[in-house]
C-alpha cells in the first residue's frame, strides 16, 4: 500500500494507529453482492516517513439487507458477536 501523499511504499514504514467498523452498500455491478451491504474493517494506517494517516480494508463481510448489517454490528459493539 503506497502513502496517497508521499508514495512511500514501504510496507515496513507503516502502522496501525487505529480500526472501526462501518456499514457500507455494495454499489459495483461487477461486484457479485452489489446491492447488498458489507461490514467493513477499516484499519488506520501512519505512514512513519510523512505522518499522513490513511485507511486499509481488511475485511469485508457481505449482508443481504442494512437491518442484518446492522444488528450485527450492534452485537459486534455490546459484546455479543
Amino acid at each position: 500500500m503506497p502513502c496517497k501523499r508521499c508514495g512511500n511504499g514501504e510496507a515496513a514504514k507503516f502502522q496501525r494507529v487505529d480500526s472501526f467498523e462501518r456499514i457500507s452498500l455494495a454499489d459495483d455491478p461487477a461486484d457479485a453482492n452489489c446491492g447488498h451491504y458489507y461490514i467493513e474493517l477499516v484499519y488506520v494506517m501512519r505512514c512513519s516517513a510523512c505522518g499522513h494517516r490513511q485507511e486499509e480494508l481488511q475485511k469485508q463481510s457481505p449482508f443481504l439487507s442494512l437491518n442484518e448489517a446492522q444488528k450485527e454490528l450492534d452485537g459486534h459493539l455490546v459484546g455479543k458477536g
